[in-house]
């Protein structure tokens, strides 16, 4: 299958999937190969938006009113956090709907990908990772579900799963897009830095001094013309693949916080509830519920692999970036034409200018760092918890 026909299937795929839920409200015109606003998709929008309030929202309303919502348990925070991340969505699609439009209609995604040439090799192992975050997870999270509701008893309901499930899918489907969106980038990125290698192997095999003496300076200057054009060219995309990333990514930034604040709630909860099992029995002397702890583990481990996967494909993203700038040192200019020396000297400048970051709304910069920050935060969550809970636990004996 041709890599381009794939690709085109895909992201085909996703935004008719967000236009099915509600969350786009915007149409392709294949005559006028534009997006244009759709009041039909919007109008849909709103009634999804609608039920979803009415089912979900009313079913946390109740929990409170008859007090079965137990924020102990990872799996019902789980739970009520994805409705709320679900609304948030909702609600940034809706406010954003010209600003997405403007987008899809200026991106050069495939522009940007046909020059690059990215290896159909490369476009697999990066379906592989996003096929693990966007489809594999919520098979992991309702495998789990199915498992619990068997537990409960024989009035085994799998539609009830379903239903349970459908808040996770659609908190995590735009942040899963910008997910995608990052894999983007690092792949443009590394096709950009094979481009770049190509031309410092040439600019600084045509330096050497023994060619230096074989090929007439006229020539030389022609080669570093030609390398001048290459990297002028490379410098338009290298701006082109940080603006239109950073671009989608303040689109999606709401999103992803609130699935950050999500996740990070999850991990806490998850953490927290393995804990109060642990001292119901060390303590109380209660049996340990081996089933229960089993169970919400698989969503401390979602939880964590959310944020674990989004950190490190942002952070290879910035270290593909930093490696552009790498190559670019690594060019010698002691003996090339000034019109190349002007070229990378430019393109340096642009990156150091540019300083290229990962940061929704410009409050918390995703890479690497992130599972720190997320690991020190639920650390400081759980000693609060741990504390008050020990507390109690002893003034009551």
């Amino acid at each position: 299958m041709d890599k381009y026909f794939l690709i085109k299937v895909l992201i085909g795929l996703c935004i008719g999937i967000v236009s099915a839920v509600g969350l786009l409200g915007t149409m392709y015109s294949f005559r006028r190969k534009r997006f244009y606003i759709s009041l039909p998709l919007i109008i849909w929008g709103m009634l999804v938006n609608v039920t979803f309030v009415l089912l979900y929202v009313k079913n946390i309303y109740d929990d409170y009113v008859s007090d079965q919502i137990d924020l102990k348990n990872a799996s019902s925070l789980y739970y009520y956090m994805n409705i709320i991340c679900s609304l948030a969505n909702y609600v940034s699609q809706v406010i954003q709907t010209k600003a997405i439009m403007n987008f899809y209609n200026s991106v050069p995604l495939f522009e940007t990908i046909r020059f690059l040439d990215i290896t159909a090799k490369a476009v697999r192992s990066s379906g592989i990772l996003v096929f693990v975050k966007v489809i594999l997870f919520p098979i992991i999270i309702e495998i789990n579900l199915l498992v619990r509701e068997m537990h409960t008893g024989p009035d085994f309901n799998i539609w009830q799963t379903f239903y349970a499930l459908y808040p996770t899918v659609l908190a995590n489907f735009l942040p899963n897009c910008i997910f995608s969106g990052f894999v983007i980038c690092r792949e443009t990125m590394i096709a950009l830095g094979g481009h770049l290698r190509l031309i410092e192997k040439e600019a600084n095999f045509y330096q050497d001094v023994r060619q230096m003496t074989l090929h007439k300076p006229f020539y030389r200057m022609q080669i570093f013309c030609d390398l001048s054009d290459k990297v002028d060219v490379l410098a338009g995309h290298y701006t082109s693949i940080c603006y239109y990333t950073t671009a989608f990514m303040q689109l999606g930034a709401m999103p992803i916080l609130f699935s950050l604040l999500s996740n990070l709630f999850g991990i806490t909860a998850g953490f927290f509830q393995q804990y109060y099992a642990i001292a119901d029995t060390m303590i109380n002397e209660e049996s340990y519920n081996l089933f229960d702890a089993m169970t919400n583990g698989v969503f401390l481990v979602i939880s964590f692999s959310e944020i674990a996967l989004l950190s490190m494909v942002a952070n290879e993203c910035i270290e593909k970036i930093r490696e552009t700038s790498l190559i670019l040192k690594r060019i010698r200019l002691n003996n090339c034409d000034i019109r190349f020396r002007q070229s990378v000297d430019r393109f340096s400048l642009q990156i150091f200018v540019q300083q290229f970051k990962i940061q929704p709304m410009g409050l918390l910069e995703i890479n690497i760092s992130l599972m720190h920050d997320v690991l020190s935060a639920v650390t400081s969550f759980l000693l609060i918890l741990i504390q008050s809970d020990l507390t109690l636990r002893f003034s009551l004996k």
